[in-house]
């Protein structure tokens, strides 16, 4: 075996510790590490201030796990959907540009993860710098996501900027990867031609695996809804969720007293949302909790659901890290989502009903309701083995090894 030296290039990437599980590409660096092969990860910290009296570097390089992690600290934001938010990824570019990298290995090849797609030119720039194979991980649609769901103009500036970006990237580099399994459809309406593309979809963290904890959030033990059935949503409460369905599910499933709703999670939206149900009772909101402490949460429910707007962009597909907490917790889908096929309806673990339409969810619960608990149980079985058979971190850093080929 050949050490390959890879240094991967992602914004976003939540290392180890306080309780949470690592960031994909993390899990990814460190499974090749323990292969051997010497791996870098350069991140930002969006967080930075003056710890006590000491200010923190605004570069800062460490081992963790095997890897090397190079954190620059950036601009921070507090909303998803704000300028901040872009202007922390041009924050990123620059200081990624001019960084010194003298005391790095030289990389055999580079992964531009596309969370912030501006990553992608730094990528190219390298390429050429150190004559390494570029890999553009596609993770988000940019822009597409913009005009599908954030509904700027095609013609936006800024829009037509990101996608003269995104062409380069489809153009330039080595090799795509793509989290969800269709985006070679949207590469080829982007080029105009076929590419290769791989498909390398989320995991589940070996620190997932590890946890056996069984012990319920103290905290949430009180306001947990005692019904019948209970579904259970958990993640990101913002524009992107579509939560208007399961809201208006539960207005017309108030009068049950055998079903509840339990949202645990916070974003930009989560006001709005609390104001909606103050008049139900049938909904109950919770503050997030550390991943160690959801799986428990999650195997109490009757069932769990998520949801997503009917849009261009899911016609690729989706591979939600959600999805992964849910399906490791044994416990069954209900999606409102009528996009490209996910690992749900391969594992058989869940049932999808039309996005944005509050009906066929409602017809829906009232037909699990009715079921008896052992087939809701199968359904969670199928998806918490097919999960851990196929989507393990071990066997997706193998996978993306083999895209690397003989550097």
């Amino acid at each position: 075996m050949t050490v390959k030296r890879i240094w991967l290039i992602s914004k976003y990437c939540r290392l180890p510790g306080d309780g949470f599980y690592p960031a994909r590409g993390f899990s990814l660096l460190r499974e090749m590490a323990r292969r051997g092969h010497d791996c870098t990860l350069i991140t930002a910290r969006h967080d930075w201030s003056v710890a006590g009296s000491r200010a923190i570097p605004g570069r800062e390089v460490k081992m963790v796990d095997g890897v090397r992690v190079v954190t620059l600290n950036v601009l921070g934001y507090r909303r998803a959907k704000s300028l901040r938010r872009i202007l922390g990824w041009l924050h990123f570019e620059a200081r990624l540009f001019s960084m010194q990298l003298k005391d790095l290995p030289r990389p055999d090849a580079i992964i531009a993860s596309s969370l912030s797609l501006l990553s992608v030119i730094n990528g190219l720039i390298l390429k050429r710098r150190f004559r390494s194979l570029l890999v553009f991980e596609v993770r988000d649609i940019w822009p597409l996501i913009l005009t599908e769901n954030g509904g700027l103009s095609r013609l936006n500036p800024f829009v037509r900027a990101l996608g003269l970006v995104e062409w380069l990237g489809y153009k330039c580099s080595d090799r795509i990867v793509g989290t969800m399994p269709n985006l070679r459809e949207h590469v080829r309406k982007i080029l105009g031609y076929d590419r290769e593309v791989f498909c390398i979809p989320m995991g589940v963290p070996v620190e997932m695996i590890a946890d056996r904890s069984d012990l319920f959030p103290v905290r949430l033990d009180a306001v947990f809804p005692r019904t019948d059935f209970v579904l259970t949503y958990a993640g990101s409460i913002g524009i992107d969720n579509a939560l208007d369905t399961l809201v208006l599910a539960a207005r017309q499933l108030q009068r049950n007293p055998r079903i509840s709703f339990f949202i645990i999670g916070s974003g930009d939206l989560l006001r709005r949302y609390k104001s909606d149900c103050q008049d139900l009772t049938n909904v109950v909101f919770a503050d997030p909790v550390p991943n160690k402490s959801l799986q428990p949460v999650l195997r109490r429910s009757s069932a769990l659901y998520f949801a997503a707007h009917p849009t261009v962009v899911l016609e690729y597909g989706q591979s939600l890290n959600k999805i992964i907490d849910y399906m490791y917790s044994g416990r069954p889908i209900i999606g409102s989502y009528s996009g490209f096929p996910s690992m749900v309806d391969e594992s058989g673990c869940g049932e999808f009903v039309p996005a944005g339409n509050p009906d066929a969810l409602v017809a829906k619960i009232n037909e699990w309701v009715s079921l008896p608990p052992e087939r809701l149980t199968e359904y969670g079985a199928r998806g918490r083995s097919w999960l851990l058979k196929n989507r393990t971190y071990s066997s997706l850093a193998e996978q993306y090894l083999r895209i690397f080929g003989d550097l």
